[in-house]
């Protein structure tokens, strides 16, 4: 989902976390949100493809775009 379509969920409190997480693409980070019905939604661009940071604050800042104040971090 996109940037915008997880603060339509964030202002309908449907997440409840934002964890950024390692990618499968070495040195990146993913960014992802637990949804409160369960399970999780990636952060996506507009062609569904999922976003790929190369740095943690990066990433924390697109979590923090959707309205999260606090970011967990899971390192390998």
């Amino acid at each position: 989902m996109t940037i915008n379509e997880l603060r339509n969920l964030y202002r309908e409190q449907q997440l409840v976390e934002a964890i950024i997480e390692p990618s499968t693409r070495e040195g990146n980070w993913i960014v992802e949100f637990r949804h409160a019905r369960g399970g999780f939604v990636i952060l996506t661009d507009v062609h569904g493809e999922e976003c790929h940071y190369g740095d943690v604050d990066l990433a924390s800042k697109s979590a923090m775009a959707v309205g999260f104040k606090q970011v967990r971090v899971e390192a390998d």
